[in-house]
């Protein structure tokens, strides 16, 4: 018969598991939040990047234009991969100088990137074009 100064503990008790267990969702639960929002960052400006290398495309579309022939050009499917259809990209065009002997024109375009059926842009590169191609 045992008696109880014999008696050894042998193993962990239920209340000890939950314990650690709560300690250990304690401590890891904060860690995860900050995994998916680091994740969630990562991506975002993964995109902003990307939608502004396409933005700098069209830019460089616009550059070989007459100076006359750019204008508003409504929103158009910009593929990153072949098909993908995944941004839009839409151009305003302001002209903030008219032609004057002095100047001869000066026009500010706005070259807007959405994602596809998005509202919000993803970017927004703005330049501007003289008749002299300066």
């Amino acid at each position: 018969m045992p008696t109880a100064a014999r008696t050894r503990q042998l193993g962990l008790t239920l209340v000890e598991v939950l314990i650690a267990l709560v300690l250990l969702a304690v401590v890891l639960l904060p860690i995860m939040i900050g995994l998916a929002q680091a994740l969630a960052s990562t991506s975002d400006a993964a995109i902003a990047a990307a939608a502004t290398s396409v933005a700098r495309e069209k830019i460089e579309e616009l550059k070989g234009l007459d100076f006359a022939a750019i204008a508003d050009q409504e929103r158009e499917t910009r593929d990153l991969n072949p098909d993908d259809g995944f941004f839009e990209v839409a151009v305003s065009v302001e002209t903030v100088r008219p032609d004057d002997a002095a100047h001869s024109g000066l026009k500010r375009a706005v070259v807007t990137v959405y994602r596809a059926g998005g509202a919000d842009p993803a970017a927004a590169v703005t330049t501007y074009f003289t008749p002299f191609g300066i």
